[in-house]
This record gives C-alpha cells, structure tokens and sequence, in this order.
C-alpha cells in the first residue's frame, strides 16, 4: 500500500461519512414520529432497514478506517487526512448511537401505553354487552399483536446500539494514543451498555403486566360465573 492509496481511502471514507450523516438525518425524521398518527409499519420498517444499512455502513467505514490507521502510521503526510476523517466518523457514530437511542426509549413509552390501555380495556369489557365485548376483544387481540412487534423491534434496536458500540471499542484500539477521540468513544460504550440493559428490563416489566393482565381477565370471569350460578341457585330454591 501506498499513499496514493491512502487518499483513496479518505476519500471513500468521507463519501461514507456524508452518507451516514443524510442517514442519520432520515432517522431522526422516522424516530419522531414513533408514537405518533403516522406510526405505522411501514413506518417500522423503514426505520429498521435504515438502521441496518447505516450499521453495515459503519462497519465497512471502520474496516477502512483501520487500513488508514496504518497507512497514516507509515506515511505521515497522511495523518492531518486520518484525524479529519477519525473525527468525523466519531461524530456521525455518535449521532447514530444517538438517534437508536432515542429510537429505543419512544418504543419502550408506547409498550407501555399500549400495556395501560389493554389493561384498561380488559376491566371494561366484562361490564359491556356482547356486541361490544367482541369489538373489545378485537382491540385487546390488536393490542398484543402491536406488543410482540415492539418487542421485536425494541429487541433489534438493542442488537443495532451493541454493533455501533462494538465499532466504538475497535476505534478506540486502533487510536488509542489519541486520549481526546478515546475519552469520548469509552463514553459512548459505557451509555450504550447501559440502555441495552434498561431496554431489557423495560421489555421484561412490559410482558409482566401483559401476563398479569391476562391473569385478571380470567380470575373475573371466574367470578362472575361463580356469582351468577349462586344468584340463579337463590332464586330456584327462593321461587321453589
């Protein structure tokens, strides 16, 4: 390798940056409106693609960073070219990080939104009709069904946040005699690992209250029954 190939691939290491910025950009569009009328599936889907090709992106960037690195540290007219373009992938990651984030906690809001109103849901069906007890049960099936796709995409988004931080820790190996890039990339490792592990615990808390849920819904049933079959007993020995 040479330095020729070095400005090659600054070059495609800055077109790449420029994309991950457009990408992020798109992201923060999707993400606010996570709960939201226009939350829909595709809405979903989009943003899950979008997350996974800035991944795939990042990483094939940190491949090329590490041959940079190397380059740079051989030839030093490369090395101001190395640290603009260090920088700048630190920051766009940064934003990415950011924007899964922010990604992951509006879905954890709205599993919990969702949880409160099939709980709600599920007290007032037993006082309703049956025409209105069916309805009831058509949302309450919606409700879980929206549930498990949060899940599920909460679940990737957590998968998503653990990449870019492993790209984090392969940056901070190859820069590590630049303490400055290293302090903010360990910064961002540390809040990464943290929201992963709240975005499991909040998941777990979630499907708790769906189960207690469906728990409730069956023990008043049962209770119904049981006060209907005393109350029609009375009246049989009462008119008898």
């Amino acid at each position: 390798m040479d330095p020729e190939y070095g400005n090659e691939l600054v070059q495609k290491i800055s077109a790449n940056i420029q994309q991950l910025i457009m990408n992020v950009q798109t992201l923060e569009t999707y993400v606010d409106k996570i709960g939201g009328p226009e939350d829909t599936s595709s809405l979903q889907e989009n943003l899950n693609e979008l997350i996974q090709n800035s991944n795939v992106l990042s990483k094939r960037t940190n491949t090329m960073m590490k041959d940079l690195v190397s380059l740079s540290n051989e030839y030093r007219e490369l090395r101001v070219q190395r640290e603009r373009v260090q920088n700048g992938f630190v920051n766009v990651l940064n934003r990415l990080q950011s924007v899964q984030r922010n990604a992951a906690a509006k879905e954890k809001a709205k599993i919990k939104t969702v949880t409160i109103e099939d709980e709600k849901l599920s007290r007032e069906q037993l006082r309703e009709d049956s025409q209105m007890r069916i309805q009831m049960q058509e949302q309450h099936r919606r409700h879980i069904d929206e549930l498990r796709e949060r899940k599920e995409a909460l679940s990737q988004l957590e998968a998503d946040i653990s990449d870019v931080n492993q790209i984090f820790k392969d940056l901070a190996h190859i820069v590590h005699d630049q303490g400055e890039i290293v302090d903010s990339i360990e910064h961002s490792v540390e809040h990464a690992t943290i929201h992963v592990e709240q975005g499991h615990q909040n998941v777990q808390r979630a499907l708790y209250y769906q189960q207690k849920t469906r728990q409730k819904k069956v023990i008043l049933l049962v209770f119904f029954v049981c006060l209907a079959l005393i109350l029609g007993l009375f009246f049989y020995l009462y008119l008898r």
